[in-house]
């Protein structure tokens, strides 16, 4: 039972698995620079009793922002010269909105596409947002993570029961697994501490490990994912057994991370 729990899991959640791998060996491309902004302005006149905040609101509809909601107080400011500054950080990159007489002016940065993937890996469910997509996806990525840390247990646990049993493809498998159990343990226990702060106050070190860019673990445990996904789809195959049920499975977190994510990006 728990070898079928350990598989069908791993297949209804291998969308995230794999963007959690893509994430971590794209750090190694982090070094590159931000792209220029595209400025323009546009129509727009603040009504006369108006707070900021409801300023904001109508800046955040009529770019169509809803990755940006709810706004909160700190994306609300001022320049030097008083005008109201608005700044919105979003899955999509960032718009910095300035607004002056009769018009806005509008900076927007495009996040790439290995930040925007970045920005999707570290949403889980202690994240807020008024876009349901959004808030869905944090759901979804919540539950992906914890199933992530039971395969891991009850991978163990099928080492202990089964070893020196099985095929050629199932030994690269578990000695593949057990070759990245650490770091597995460690990125899965600094993304629970950084998800849930309340939880756990100890693990600071983990957490500049999970957060290093360029030359870090992330890389290795990203291709180490890949081989484990690989080579269980493989075996989850070729045994014949729960095909039925894993291909749903497999269809089902597939459709749902698929559509949100390109859904998102598409704005």
């Amino acid at each position: 039972m728990i070898a079928r729990i350990h598989t069908l899991a791993g297949l209804l959640t291998l969308a995230n698995l794999l963007l959690y791998a893509v994430v971590g060996i794209a750090a190694l491309l982090d070094t590159r620079g931000k792209p220029a902004p595209a400025v323009w302005e546009q129509a727009f006149t603040v009504g006369a009793d108006e707070t900021d905040r409801e300023t904001a609101s109508r800046v955040v509809e009529l770019l169509g922002l809803s990755l940006a909601t709810p706004v909160h107080a700190f994306n609300i400011g001022h320049d030097p010269q008083h005008r109201l500054v608005l700044d919105f950080y979003h899955a999509n990159g960032r718009h910095k909105v300035t607004v002056l007489d009769g018009r806005i002016r509008v900076e927007q940065t495009r996040a790439g596409v290995w930040k925007y993937l970045s920005t999707l890996h570290v949403t889980t469910a202690a994240f807020r947002s008024g876009d349901w997509r959004m808030q869905l996806w944090a759901w979804w990525n919540e539950f992906a993570m914890w199933c992530l840390l039971a395969m891991t247990a009850s991978g163990v646990w099928i080492w202990l029961a089964r070893r020196g049993t099985g095929t050629t493809w199932r030994r690269v498998h578990r000695y593949s697994s057990l070759a990245m159990l650490a770091l597995l343990a460690i990125y899965q226990m600094s993304a629970i501490q950084m998800a849930h702060r309340t939880w756990m106050k100890a693990g600071a070190w983990m957490e500049r490990v999970h957060r290093m860019r360029g030359v870090s673990f992330a890389p290795v445990l990203g291709l180490g994912v890949l081989a484990l996904g690989a080579s269980g789809v493989y075996l989850w195959w070729t045994l014949r057994r729960d095909r039925r049920a894993g291909a749903v499975l497999l269809a089902l977190g597939c459709t749902i991370a698929g559509v949100l994510a390109v859904w998102m990006r598409l704005g």
